[in-house]
């Protein structure tokens, strides 16, 4: 890792810790900077913006999160029990880096172009995460799934609709207090018992 790289992701850990503490809003980029003792525009110079590195941190975060889902995956040999151990993941990031989900993005009517190309980043290590565990219950013959790449997005698209359901203010756009987050985590494993049963190999039932 060269000097660029370092800085970078010294910046990061740094935003990262006041972003999970205080939250995106109540965060400057002046107290991230004095947090390293760098200057304002040392630290512009990485990321233009506050957006950009949270953006940066929620990256980071979301990929810490899949390389531990992945291990533990190893050891997991039952689909239901491998798809719960996700769930549960899932949740506890959620509860550890609650703060950054910052209600005040509910503003943003329109997600700048970095933030949304890790949105998008996340569906797809998500999406291939599932797939890999419909993928290893299809060899185990535990399942028959066609297409697992598919199936897994169409599992994916029916738990994010979850949120909606447990939502109370509909109009708060996607962000979860931590009761409805463990209350959509609670109703995605019983969508997930529902959904892997009908995908279950008759032999193996």
């Amino acid at each position: 890792m060269d000097n660029h790289d370092k800085k970078r992701t010294l910046i990061i850990e740094a935003a990262t810790k006041r972003f999970a503490h205080f939250g995106i809003a109540k965060t400057t980029m002046t107290e991230i900077a004095k947090d390293l003792s760098l200057s304002k525009a040392l630290l512009y110079y990485y990321f233009p913006d506050k957006i950009s590195l949270y953006a940066a941190v929620f990256e980071s975060i979301a990929k810490k999160m899949f390389d531990k889902i992945e291990q533990g995956l190893l050891d997991i040999n039952n689909c239901e029990d491998a798809v719960f151990y996700l769930i549960d993941m899932r949740l506890a990031f959620a509860m550890k880096y609650y703060n950054l989900f910052d209600q005040s993005l509910n503003s943003v009517t329109e997600l700048a172009e970095e933030l949304s190309r890790v949105i998008q980043l996340v569906s797809e290590l998500e999406i291939k995460t599932i797939a890999s565990i419909f993928k290893k219950a299809n060899k185990s013959k535990e399942l028959v799934v066609d297409k697992p790449d598919y199936i897994a997005e169409i599992f994916l698209n029916a738990m994010i609709g979850m949120r909606f359901c447990v939502l109370k203010d509909k109009k708060a756009m996607f962000i979860p207090t931590k009761e409805e987050f463990d209350e959509i985590s609670k109703m995605q494993k019983k969508l997930a018992v529902i959904f892997i049963n009908g995908l279950r190999n008759p032999l193996s039932k």
